[in-house]
């Protein structure tokens, strides 16, 4: 087990450039911490590069992780106030994996994608994909300007679900929208603008559910190209809701229906 002693050491210095947007895309590796991330990490047999661990935690290790690991996973030693400039939680558990990205490809079969339209909020953009994981959600595409899913925020809103869902990012044209809606795909919209209530739209099938930007909604680009527009009946009159909690009620509204 190799020994991290300074921030002078090469691989300190890549690892903390893993911390802004721009590097994670160009090495395609990004960081994860705490026990429970890294161990779901191994149970989704996701491409770990290499564990940064401090000194007082490498006897949990075996704890935590035996089940999972494999021989030839590395291991780097580090003490915790060198630890603490690679992360960003305010009590760090001591573990962090680095993971090489790998993009699960959409299933030419699947029936129910999410578009998250920029979102902004990465606590909102992975709690729809933790809740999008549980619902069945197939993949999500995510439109220009919406938030990294790769932040540690996102990534820890997730509890690791982020392994197990395909999310891609769509281009300036919406080309990966335009090209399911080719294959059939109904493409669903959330907006004020209308008076269709979503209980009563049929979700059954092909259905690409889409959600917008906290403050702003939809964005013009997607609307104009959407097939149906709804709206999350509100008897108390609040103003609006949460959107992963507008997203979770829409979507649990289809797996409904696909079970009748």
């Amino acid at each position: 087990m190799v020994f991290i002693e300074s921030k002078e050491n090469n691989l300190f210095k890549h690892t903390k450039k893993l911390k802004d947007r721009k590097n994670r895309n160009k090495s395609s590796k990004y960081i994860i911490e705490g026990f429970r991330l890294v161990q779901e990490a191994f149970k989704a047999k996701v491409d770990i590069d290499y564990l940064i661990v401090t000194e007082d935690v490498i006897g949990k290790i075996d704890q935590f992780l035996l089940d999972y690991m494999t021989e030839d996973i590395k291991i780097y030693k580090i003490n915790m106030n060198l630890f603490k400039e690679l992360v960003s939680t305010e009590n760090p558990q001591g573990i962090l994996a680095v993971i090489n990205m790998n993009i699960k490809p959409l299933k030419s079969n699947g029936n129910f994608y999410l578009i998250c339209d920029k979102l902004q909020d990465p606590g909102n953009l992975g709690t729809i994909i933790r809740t999008s994981h549980a619902a069945g959600v197939e993949g999500i595409i995510l439109t220009k300007g919406t938030v990294d899913i790769y932040n540690e925020k996102t990534i820890r809103s997730t509890m690791g679900s982020i392994f197990y869902i395909p999310i891609h990012y769509d281009d300036d044209n919406l080309s990966l929208v335009k090209k399911l809606k080719e294959e059939g795909f109904n493409l669903v919209v959330t907006s004020l603008d209308t008076d269709k209530d979503f209980f009563d739209i049929n979700l059954r099938g092909k259905v690409l559910l889409t959600v917008g930007n906290e403050g702003n909604g939809v964005s013009g680009e997607v609307l104009n190209i959407a097939d149906t527009k709804v709206k999350i009946p509100m008897p108390g009159n609040a103003e609006s809701l949460n959107v992963a909690i507008a997203t979770s009620v829409i979507m649990y509204e289809k797996v409904r229906q696909d079970r009748l």
